[in-house]
């Protein structure tokens, strides 16, 4: 297999991280840190992490040659390899080339490599999704594929195609489970436990007793109004609900064009938290007791 787009433009050549001493000064003396390094942009200087002098960042070039890597053994077209916070995280897309339908609407996906120089982040492989309906985006990392940044940081051809199986499969799963979300309806109770989830509304201010914010209120206001477009339009059952929820992490909670379809914003986040949620009420656990789940879409009228 061959590489479709071995050439893309991207920022990440044009500089390097580099590594540098850590010195503090007193009483006109220089003394080094021990035990610790800097990691700084070749380019600018500008300062990426503090880390233990055990942290061995990936370079930009191994992470652009990982993609491509990735690209030649999966034969997805890259489409895109681009920075995020000042060069501290970065994404490659490769787009996947095979075609997904649930409840009658189509789906495309891509293939998500990462990595950081933030100290937090690993090399890891993801997938991210967007309904073509409306654009909403869904993005998650694999378990299977996070490697932590040491000496010698090289991912090889073989695990590779062990991560490229596990890719497919998991993007298997996935889509049989939006699918499964498509056939549970959505009741009142269900409804309003997403709403009060994604608000990050309190137990007290659920049952009425605790004032809501008019910031809080606000928000409400406009998930349920995401809710109704996306399940007048995709049905009132869970698939319905989760395209709601995407529908506002995507459109309505102001993500930047650099990073709308990162992983690492507070959309995404509140994505996950919300398909678990989902997929908790699928497999039938009670997540929330009755008591706790009263229409508080009147308390806020």
């Amino acid at each position: 297999m061959v590489n479709q787009n071995p050439s893309i433009t991207t920022s990440l050549s044009d500089w390097e991280v580099v590594q540098s001493k850590i010195s503090a000064s007193f009483l006109e003396k220089s003394t080094e840190l021990p035990g610790y390094k800097a990691l700084l942009r070749s380019d600018t200087g500008a300062l990426l992490n503090v880390c233990k002098k055990g942290y061995y960042p990936m370079s930009n070039a191994s992470f652009i040659r990982s993609v491509e890597r990735f690209a030649d053994v999966t034969n997805f077209p890259i489409e895109a390899i681009y920075e995020l916070e000042g060069g501290k995280k970065m994404l490659g897309f490769l787009k996947c080339t095979e075609t997904f339908e649930v409840g009658g609407f189509e789906f495309k996906d891509h293939l998500m490599i990462g990595n950081g120089h933030d100290g937090q982040t690993t090399f890891f492989v993801g997938n991210s999704n967007m309904m073509i309906r409306c654009g909403n985006r869904f993005a998650r990392q694999y378990r299977a594929l996070k490697v932590k940044h040491s000496r010698g940081l090289e991912i090889g051809v073989e695990r590779i195609q062990e991560e490229f199986y596990n890719y497919r499969k998991s993007l298997r799963t996935f889509y049989k489970t939006l699918n499964d979300f498509s056939k549970v309806e959505v009741s009142k109770e269900i409804h309003d436990s997403l709403v009060a989830r994604l608000a990050n509304l309190s137990r007290e201010e659920r049952l009425g007793q605790a004032e809501i914010s008019t910031r809080k209120q606000n928000i409400v206001s406009t998930i349920e109004a995401c809710f109704r477009t996306e399940m007048a339009d995709t049905g009132y059952t869970i698939f319905g609900l989760f395209n709601g929820l995407t529908n506002y992490t995507t459109h309505e909670m102001g993500v930047t064009a650099d990073n709308g379809m990162s992983m690492f914003n507070r959309a995404e986040r509140l994505n996950l938290d919300g398909y678990n949620h989902c997929l908790s009420i699928v497999n039938g656990h009670q997540l929330l007791k009755s008591c706790d789940l009263p229409v508080f879409a009147d308390l806020i009228a």
